[in-house]
């Protein structure tokens, strides 16, 4: 009898923390060039322009965003992403398309996203559940270069449905293009990035920081080791497979989830292979990522990067 009584309190204890243990989800997706048609002034997004040479226009801007909405309804199947961080998005007129005129409309999406420098017009966007996490801070960090106009770094503070609070980094490092000069661009961004954060973390009675978003740096970067190697910072990227991103039949992983938590457990980070996201490569006959624009040349996929989801439990 008390045996039978021991292994039903046994099981009651296991439904109870089964019950008590909720999902996290988190998303980071570079989405290739997300411009609208209309110039910006002082801005170089001619080409994306009404009449400009990629011939962009709203029926393939609509096409892309429904793509995108598709890539992030798909994420996830047991409920909808909490947080998905969106690289090269242009402007808000994008984000309300994405927001209001895809199926992402009925899940209710709302957006965060910085105005930066970016030469090009391009920014960073924090997309977010309000079931599940609600802003209480925001700032638009302006990386401190003066040798290249780029993104700024989005800081976002939210609590999460358990009452804790979740601070949230999204980011766009300069691109490879320059060699040495852009390496030590993103060096300085990333030291900035880290003493940013470590300031965030010293504040929080539990801290939960995620830093998402394109690196344009491998995990054995400097970059990266200076974040991960040093700092309390996890890259959950590391080791995955096939890579975020392919160029002349070479796949690397350039795009990141970076993670210290306490109350938050990481289950698992994974790189979405939908069929959808991928085309055949003929350079080696497998796969690579299905792009907007192959050079000048209109292809008509999401994006020339794979996302990258992570998972965490909560309690």
């Amino acid at each position: 009898m008390w045996h039978s009584l021991a292994v039903l309190i046994l099981l009651m204890l296991y439904a109870h923390e089964v019950k008590a243990q909720q999902t996290f989800t988190a998303l980071s997706y570079n989405i290739e060039n997300a411009f609208d048609t209309i110039h910006d002034e002082g801005k170089r997004d001619q080409e994306y322009c009404a009449g400009g040479e990629r011939r962009w226009n709203n029926h393939r801007l609509f096409k892309k965003l429904k793509a995108i909405g598709k890539v992030i309804a798909a994420a996830d199947e047991q409920k909808p992403v909490d947080l998905i961080g969106l690289c090269e998005v242009e402007n808000d007129t994008v984000m309300t398309y994405l927001t209001e005129c895809t199926p992402l409309k009925n899940l209710n999406y709302r957006y965060i996203m910085t105005h930066s420098s970016d030469e090009r017009g391009i920014d960073v966007a924090l997309l977010y559940s309000p079931f599940t996490f609600h802003p209480i801070e925001t700032q638009d960090i302006r990386p401190r270069t003066h040798r290249k106009k780029t993104r700024n770094i989005l800081h976002v503070a939210g609590i999460i449905a358990e009452g804790d609070t979740l601070d949230v980094y999204v980011v766009h490092l300069p691109s490879k293009l320059g060699g040495g000069e852009a390496q030590e661009v993103s060096m300085n961004i990333c030291q900035q990035l880290l003493s940013h954060a470590d300031s965030v973390r010293a504040s929080r009675l539990h801290p939960n920081l995620i830093i998402m978003g394109d690196f344009n740096a491998e995990t054995d970067s400097p970059q990266l080791m200076f974040l991960t190697q040093n700092s309390i910072f996890t890259d959950q990227t590391f080791g995955l497979e096939p890579g975020t991103y392919k160029y002349q039949g070479e796949w690397s992983t350039i795009d990141h989830i970076l993670t210290h938590t306490t109350t938050l457990s990481h289950q698992q980070t994974r790189i979405l292979t939908l069929p959808f996201l991928t085309e055949p490569d003929p350079i080696d006959g497998h796969e690579k990522p299905y792009r907007t624009y192959r050079g000048p040349t209109y292809i008509g996929g999401p994006s020339d990067h794979l996302p990258v989801v992570s998972v965490f439990h909560t309690r």
